[in-house]
């Protein structure tokens, strides 16, 4: 009977393939042992819990917002690979997150105290709020309640700024490399400020706002920076590398609208009252310069051309009130059709046009990226969601030339 015989490399080189196609992605919790840094860069570990443990590697350039410890709890996402020198099979770390509330303090510390030693905690880099500001940028989630109250908020105090949302992820793995993207997007759209934020949650909730990535963008930008995250008892690291930290997105909205509607209407009235006041009391004192010393009917002829001129200036006075309404309400339409014109650009948009939203893997698929056999779908419709596995992707343009031939 003739046997196939394989060599060693060919069978690890099946058994590698068979991994990486069965699990093309984990999720992974255990405690961290034999933690080793190489000094090129590449960080080696075990994780383990009380039953079995596996190896696992973070290549350099996959940074992790705290240092790895022997015996930290942690939560590690990537992919099954095999090293056949050794013939182990060994997880290819992507992303290393804690998992315990102790954990999450350790690395938050550890972080804070690199960065304060770095500079940018420093007060002498921190930039002043703009009094006017023509354009504000807001980063956060479409669907929390922090964006509805910024947006009234700034509606409120100062309805001709015009707003520009980016819609944010501000929780899960991708949500600090997101929040970046964000930021950088909005300063090249010209923002005056930015307000970056989301509303209250546990530590863990918060935790994209604790990374180093979200720090390192928040200290390059250009533009003033509002950090707006959670309550008033929460503090996380972009708290203290923003510029200003408010202690409630509404808190940001204000902070970002200290010049409101309301006052600059009772800026002109109290201008226009204080110029009438003025001008009346100098005209009383040339009424009586001419009492004094005029005749009787130069007097009056004076007081005629004084009537005249009083009623200019009222005229001139009224003018410039309307004018300086008229420029408020223009002001206001085109912030109206601005917001109008974000709402069609909007990206839960086609849902209320009978379109369909697909996502995979917690965020939305671009047309762009394609699909492929065993991707887990979630189809987002105006009213409801569903679920759905890929089985086959075929191309339209051939099935369509197809049908046709």
């Amino acid at each position: 009977m003739n046997e196939h015989v394989l060599t060693v490399s060919l069978l690890t080189q099946a058994i590698s393939q068979v991994l990486e196609e069965e699990f093309p992605l984990v999720h992974v919790l255990g405690e961290v042992s034999n933690y080793k840094r190489h000094q090129s860069g590449h960080r080696y570990f075990t994780l383990k819990d009380e039953g079995a443990q596996i190896r696992c590697v973070l290549w350099r350039g996959r940074t992790v917002p705290f240092e790895l410890q022997d015996g930290m709890q942690v939560k590690v996402r990537g992919r099954l690979s095999v090293y056949p020198l050794q013939g182990n099979y060994q997880i290819d770390c992507w992303s290393v997150q804690p998992a315990g509330v102790g954990d999450l303090y350790l690395a938050f510390e550890q972080l804070k105290k690199e960065l304060a030693a770095a500079g940018y905690f420093d007060p002498e880099r921190k930039r002043r709020l703009p009094r006017l500001p023509q354009i504000i940028g807001v980063a956060t989630s479409p669907s929390g309640a922090a964006i509805r109250d910024i947006l009234t908020t700034l509606e409120r105090r100062n309805p001709a700024a015009t707003v520009v949302f980016r819609p944010t992820l501000v929780q899960g793995a991708d949500a600090a490399e997101d929040i970046a993207r964000a930021l950088a997007e909005l300063e090249s759209f010209g923002c005056d400020v930015i307000i970056v934020g989301r509303g209250g949650g546990s530590i863990e909730d918060l935790w994209a706002f604790n990374t180093r990535t979200v720090a390192d963008a928040i200290f390059r930008a250009r533009v003033p920076i509002v950090s707006a995250v959670g309550h008033e008892t929460d503090v996380t690291i972009a708290d203290f590398v923003a510029d200003v930290r408010a202690a409630t997105p509404t808190a940001a909205a204000e902070l970002c609208t200290p010049i409101r509607r309301e006052d600059v209407l009772l800026w002109l009235d109290d201008w226009v009252e204080r110029t009438r006041t003025a001008l009346a009391s100098r005209l009383d004192q040339a009424e009586l310069l001419i009492a004094d010393f005029l005749s009787p009917t130069t007097s009056r002829m004076l007081s005629l051309h004084h009537e005249h001129l009083r009623f200019q200036l009222i005229n001139a006075v009224e003018r410039l009130r309307a004018a300086a309404l008229r420029s408020l309400d223009t002001c206001l339409q085109q912030q109206e059709q601005l917001r109008s014109a974000i709402a069609l650009l909007h990206p839960l948009g086609p849902l209320d046009r009978g379109f369909a939203l697909i996502e995979r893997d917690g965020r939305i698929l671009p047309a762009i990226e394609q699909l492929a056999p065993g991707d887990q779908l979630r189809i987002h419709r105006l009213r409801d969601s569903a679920t759905a596995s890929v089985t086959s992707v075929f191309d339209p343009v051939y099935q369509l030339a197809t049908h046709d031939g």
